[in-house]
């Protein structure tokens, strides 16, 4: 992995929080966006969890083994949705991890960015907080040079 891509990640959020199209976005792939069934491991360790692993408490189990090797969590909430669906704590599992939070779908019609902030705020996802949409690049790569500042640094 070169030092401009991003690796060791893992995108979470509920079903049709945008995680595999901002991910299309962030890697540059031109790939069919449609529902993710189970994880999808990407070059350099970004993984693309299904929304299940969170809507779904049954599947926490699963989520929590998929993103246990990966250094960065995202979590994406959409600012469309009235409320957050991953349990409380849950991505506080694994104290090491950074997890980035992301406002998704800032430009869909009923979007509320303050709502959205203020969920990940009080189930424990610290700011700062990137508003993104996948037809806005500037916010695409808002994100992605953050999540290149938490690459691992290679040493010559």
């Amino acid at each position: 992995m070169t030092t401009d891509q991003i690796g060791n990640v893992a995108f979470v959020g509920e079903v049709d929080a945008g995680k595999s199209a901002l991910i299309d976005k962030l890697i540059v792939q031109e790939a069919n966006i449609g529902k993710t069934q189970s994880p999808i491991f990407y070059k350099g360790r970004v993984i693309d969890t299904p929304g299940e692993f969170v809507d779904n408490r049954s599947w926490n189990g699963a989520l929590l083994s998929t993103i246990s090797t990966v250094k960065t969590i995202v979590i994406l909430q959409p600012a469309t949705a009235k409320r957050i669906t991953a349990p409380s704590g849950l991505l506080r599992v694994y104290p090491n991890k950074n997890v980035v939070g992301v406002i998704s779908k800032i430009d869909a019609e009923g979007a509320d960015c303050e709502r959205a902030a203020a969920l990940l705020k009080q189930n424990g996802i610290a700011g700062p907080y990137f508003e993104t949409s996948i037809f806005d690049q500037a916010s695409v790569d808002r994100l992605y040079h953050h999540l290149l500042s938490l690459q691992p640094v290679a040493l010559d």
